[in-house]
């Protein structure tokens, strides 16, 4: 899983626990082993063993029992005291360059005096201090690993974040295992060519900077025991050539580091920097907040470059290390300037909708997705749920700080709702701050396209996504390509972006208006009007009034429009709007509306539905003559159709419709569809072409089409809530798991690539694959957003 919930706070160096290891670990530790290669999976609950002792427990995401692996050697720890004169050598790159613990063997150790002793010399006679620190039994001295680098992509479950939400801290990979991380990329990419150098890299070895630990010869089985339990999650150990800043001497070390195979190795941060800041910037484990982790690494960083020529000298000279100050520097930037939203995604990514490439990458009419080293893999495609991040610019009023993520966190800033439409796809808060990016080729995401130069800076690498400017939005919704929303305060309503039908702006020839496709205007006759809902489709637009009527305007070609009324007309005859206006004679409310690809559908306050338009594949849920368009409002058939049917939500795709009721004698939630099915899009389990009325679902079928078992009992999921993709349908059950059917052939059902079951549909249902949609800390949400478009389903914890 990737994101983190706070435990409570832990000591990580307790000396009991250690001291509970140690008979286990005294003696192996003798010996340095071949590391296993295992691969980290995600929702595994099988502990599994590595051929060099140690045994991943991917529950607690640690190796148990404080037993790691070793990388392959030939030298066990015997040979590497010959080579130091009897003392132990260890290489720290990371918290031990600020912290060796509050208790244990390294805790022995005086940085700070050490470092003066270093300032001074090392000549007893001059030096009477050097004479002090030869009796000391462990010692420190600056030192860097050649041909090495720093690089931040290995999960943390134990001390800087939690199982649940896993945080991020350093490893060290050498040169050729970050050039074969790139190039493998590249390949996977079907680039046919390996990755040009990164910036920062070069030809020559790395360096990375760290601080040399020396340990007396009976304390070393202590000591390894200790480091094998704060090491545990993924590390194992290794033996490498270091060189010492203050004398010159290459000397062998042993340290703790996590290779690209490691359980817990996180190639997406490898890839993506912004989103590895994003994670460090909020996580929390029991050693505390993550982001104190980068500071106080960055922070001993440049200050051995203050006092070291030679620690200067790797740091700026074909340096290993050049992601650390960068990071540093994201991280602050979301934490005063920019929020970070922890998305997932799966489908289609063709017009970055799902965050996941660079602007470069995206083309002119795109926006979106944060700027990492290189594209993400199969970028235009991700055939299951992937972590997507959506940074915003915190408003001038909140409270700026590391403080706030620990806090209660700002509610107006909180998810309230995700859209999904043809290609583009959106967050609303709950202050009313709509962020919409991805496909934007008419304007549909309300703001002008832009020239996309090359950009380098940390701020134009995080690609913050701005707001719907000059206005808060309670209602929205996205069609195939524009856009409806409701002002929040005011009840007005507005549209953007594809307007050919007046999909828009409500009139007769929408290309003939003169305001930008960008702007939000308000459809003819409408602007006095205030409204609780809005729909948008795909060549027309729906909404609900106060007072209770439905609204519609655009293409009515198929009936899915209501006639205009009372406007004025062209010279030839032809009215100049397409707004319609309905209620229901019996003077009963309209309370939701949706819209269709060629039909409209709206739900009453006494629970019943009405549909009008095209009926080709049964989605009006009522038999007509499907050669007639039904531009009439009339109810559906059966229990949907009548007073109290227990009716709550309406959903639509493009020619089918889900509806969500309260079971009267259960309480339970119980799912309905109808329309059209050829694709399985409401999971019945066959293919026949439509379902003419509403029909009871009950999905029922994992990913590998067996019975759903909870608890140990197999039945039905229990549904919360649901949506319509264009042709597929989704539901999430009462424990926050995704359920989806229908078309795949873009993988927007994430269920794993279209034609990996012989077909690129499915008439299941079936688990949704890939990362655990889990909250960032402080929050512990259980409540789920989702959101499904024309190719593509998006959805979050809130």
């Amino acid at each position: 899983s990737l994101f983190i919930n706070p435990l409570p706070s832990a000591t990580t160096g307790n000396a009991s626990a250690f001291t509970a290891l140690h008979s286990i670990n005294r003696h192996p530790s003798r010996r340095l082993h071949r590391t296993a290669t295992s691969h980290f999976r995600t929702h595994s609950a099988t502990t599994k063993a590595t051929s060099g002792g140690g045994m991943w427990d991917p529950t607690s995401q640690t190796y148990a029992g404080g037993v790691v692996p070793s990388h392959e050697s030939a030298m066990d720890v015997d040979e590497l005291l010959a080579l130091n004169g009897g003392r132990l050598k260890i290489f720290g790159y990371g918290s031990l360059c600020w912290h060796p613990g509050s208790d244990g063997v390294l805790s022995l150790a005086n940085i700070e005096e050490d470092e003066r002793d270093h300032h001074d010399g090392y000549d007893a006679a001059s030096n009477p201090a050097a004479a002090s620190r030869s009796r000391r039994r462990v010692t420190t001295a600056p030192g860097r690993a050649i041909g090495y680098q720093r690089c931040w992509s290995q999960r943390s479950a134990d001390h800087r974040g939690t199982p649940e939400f896993n945080g991020i801290v350093c490893t060290l990979l050498s040169d050729e295992e970050v050039r074969s991380l790139r190039n493998r990329h590249h390949r996977n990419r079907g680039e046919g060519r390996d990755a040009e150098p990164a910036e920062g890299a070069t030809a020559r070895p790395s360096m990375t900077e760290g601080l040399i630990y020396t340990v007396d010869v009976d304390l070393v089985d202590d000591c390894l025991a200790e480091l094998d339990f704060r090491e545990k999650g993924g590390y194992a150990r290794d033996v490498i050539d270091v060189v010492e800043d203050d004398t010159g001497n290459t000397v062998k070390a042993l340290l703790y580091r996590g290779t690209p195979d490691n359980p817990a190795f996180w190639e997406r941060a490898f890839l993506d920097l912004p989103l590895a800041a994003a994670v460090i910037s909020v996580s929390l484990g029991p050693s505390g907040p993550n982001d104190v982790y980068l500071f106080r690494l960055h922070s001993f960083l440049a200050h051995a470059a203050q006092h070291s020529r030679s620690a200067a000298l790797a740091l700026e000279d074909h340096s290993g290390d050049f992601r650390t100050g960068e990071l540093a520097t994201m991280v602050k930037l979301l934490q005063s300037d920019y929020r970070p939203y922890f998305l997932f995604g799966a489908g289609s990514n063709e017009h970055c909708q799902l965050l996941l490439r660079t602007d470069q990458a995206s083309g002119d009419d795109c926006e979106g997705g944060t700027i990492g080293e290189c594209d993400l893999q199969n970028a235009d495609e991700f055939h299951e749920l992937t972590e997507i991040l959506l940074v915003a610019p915190r408003h001038n009023d909140e409270d700026e700080g590391v403080g706030e993520k620990l806090s209660a966190g700002n509610a107006e800033c909180g998810p309230r709702s995700l859209h999904a439409g043809g290609g583009h796809s959106a967050l609303l808060t709950c202050g009313g701050d709509l962020y919409l990016w991805g496909w934007n080729h008419a304007g549909q995401l309300g703001r002008a396209l832009t020239s996309k130069p090359i950009r380098k800076s940390t701020v134009s690498r995080l690609n913050p996504v701005q707001p719907l400017s000059n206005m808060k939005v309670e209602v929205a919704d996205l069609g195939h390509a524009h856009t409806v929303v409701i002002e929040k305060g005011t009840g007005r309503l507005f549209g953007f972006g594809e307007n050919g039908r007046g999909q828009v702006d409500g009139r007769a020839n929408g290309n003939a208006m003169g305001d930008p496709p960008h702007v939000p205007r308000t459809p003819l006759g409408l602007s006095e009007e205030h409204f609780v809902d809005a729909a948008a489709g795909l060549f027309h637009s729906a909404a609900i009034t106060k007072q209770g009527l439905l609204t519609t305007w655009g293409c009515g070609r198929f009936g899915q429009c209501l006639g205009a009324v009372n406007v004025v007309k062209n010279d030839d005859g032809s009215p100049t709007s397409t707004v319609g206006r309905w209620r229901p004679s019996d003077g009963s409310k309209l309370a939701r509306v949706a819209c269709g690809r060629r039909h409209t559908v709206a739900l009453d306050d006494r629970g019943r539905i009405w549909t009008l338009g095209d009926n080709k594949y049964g989605q009006l849920g009522r038999f007509t003559d499907p050669a007639i368009s039904n531009k009439e409002p009339q109810l559906v058939e059966g229990q949907l159709g009548k007073v109290d049917s227990g009716c709550f939500a309406i959903y639509s795709g493009w020619s089918h419709i889900l509806a969500l009721c309260h079971d009267k004698d259960s309480g339970e939630v119980t799912l309905y569809g109808w329309g059209r099915n050829d694709k399985g899009q409401l999971g019945t389990g066959s293919e026949q072409s439509h379902v003419p009325t509403p029909q009871m679902l009950k999905p029922s079928c994992d990913a590998k089409g067996a019975p759903i078992e909870r608890d140990g009992s197999e039945g039905a999921i229990s549904i919360q809530s649901a949506c319509c993709g264009a042709e597929s349908s989704h539901v999430l059950d009462v424990h926050g798991d995704l359920y989806s059917a229908g078309w795949n052939e873009h993988s927007n059902l994430a269920i794993g690539p279209a034609g990996l079951r012989g077909s690129d549909h499915s008439a299941l249902w079936m688990a949704a694959l890939g990362k655990r949609v889990v909250a960032p800390p402080p929050s512990r949400a259980e409540r789920k957003l989702f959101a499904a478009g024309g190719a593509h389903t998006v959805t979050m914890a809130a």
